[in-house]
């Protein structure tokens, strides 16, 4: 595989560092080798969720163990691989695939359709009263939001999950800027082997 430059600023521990990008990238590489990615008999679900796996596993080593979301994502990793497999047999996708949809229409018809005119005195009566306290409301369904996209957010309180929803959504871009890094690298590979031929 060529070698590949990695972008990024400068700085000693921040996500975005060109450090901690070329960390990403060897262990994202070391980890899709070892995965056999490549493999011809893996299914499309299955290469999907071992990429993601893989590259869950890259950022969580990359960043080491200081946040808690690093933390939380590594133990969650070992914990569980059997358990974000997608299942093997194409019926079973296909139940899983109509649950998804049925879910979704669920979902749609349970909305109540508000009036176009009165959808401040729908949230207001909705929230409960005055202005501050739909404020406070929201303030919590956001946060409980954070919590669960947050690997690990359900232990921590406002400030830390704030802190740590930063340090996640910065190393997260990181990760797409390896990954895309890493694609354009390929393309460009292939390419070359498509044009010298």
């Amino acid at each position: 595989m060529p070698s590949a430059r990695v972008q990024g600023g400068g700085g000693d521990g921040g996500g975005g560092s060109g450090r901690f990008k070329r960390a990403l990238l060897r262990n994202l590489i070391l980890g899709l080798r070892k995965g056999g990615v490549a493999s011809r008999e893996m299914g499309f679900h299955e290469r999907k969720g071992a990429i993601k796996r893989t590259a869950d596993a890259a950022l969580a080593a990359a960043r080491g163990a200081a946040p808690c979301w690093s933390r939380s994502l590594a133990a969650e990793l070992a914990q569980a691989p059997q358990q974000h497999r997608s299942p093997s047999s194409p019926s079973s996708r296909k139940m899983i695939c109509k649950k998804i949809v049925r879910r979704s229409l669920i979902r749609r018809r349970r909305r109540p359709i508000r009036p176009a005119n009165n959808t401040t005195a729908a949230t207001t009566k909705a929230y409960g009263g005055g202005g501050g306290g739909v404020a406070r409301a929201m303030v919590r369904k956001r946060a409980s939001v954070l919590k669960e996209i947050v690997p690990g957010g359900k232990a921590l309180d406002m400030c830390a999950l704030l802190g740590e929803t930063l340090d996640y959504a910065v190393s997260l871009k990181a990760q797409v800027d390896v990954m895309q890094l890493l694609v354009r690298t390929l393309q460009e590979q292939k390419l070359k082997n498509s044009s010298g031929n």
